[in-house]
């Protein structure tokens, strides 16, 4: 395991998320991300209700997966993720998910956000408050 991640959230395979082949269609993979980006954020003290709460939101502008092994129904993965660069309006996050049971790498990946006006599209500066809780979080100043 890539021990630059501090942080995982489980996610159990539904069979739902499944394909023909019996393994995880691949772009469920990008809502294991989200679902691991939102428990970080939550996990650092400045989760998205926080963030919407302070008149902040965010859409995501890049998506990117590269796909290492596969996983199938049932099966416990570790959705490891961390926020690795703030920019002035945009902030990126890496991902890497694992299988629990044999830390088996399954993909690789990161998605990039805008933060924004809540309500609006134009980009702003990424809250100060998120910089903080991702600095204090995981420990060292990260590149702006």
């Amino acid at each position: 395991m890539n021990e630059k991640f501090k942080f995982f959230t489980p996610v159990r395979v539904r069979y739902a998320d499944t394909d023909a082949q019996g393994h995880v269609f691949f772009s469920n993979y990008l809502v294991y991300f989200d679902q691991g980006l939102t428990d970080y954020l939550k996990a650092i003290g400045y989760g998205y209700d926080a963030m919407l709460n302070d008149g902040y939101d965010f859409f995501y502008v890049e998506a990117q997966c590269t796909y290492k092994g596969s996983a199938r129904f049932d099966e416990v993965l570790h959705v490891h993720a961390r926020i690795t660069h703030i920019g002035r309006t945009s902030f990126t996050f890496h991902f890497a998910i694992h299988k629990a049971d044999t830390d088996a790498l399954i993909t690789t990946g990161r998605i990039v956000a805008v933060a924004v006006e809540k309500g609006g599209r134009q980009p702003v500066p990424v809250p100060e408050k998120l910089r903080c809780a991702v600095e204090k979080y995981e420990g060292e100043p990260l590149s702006s």
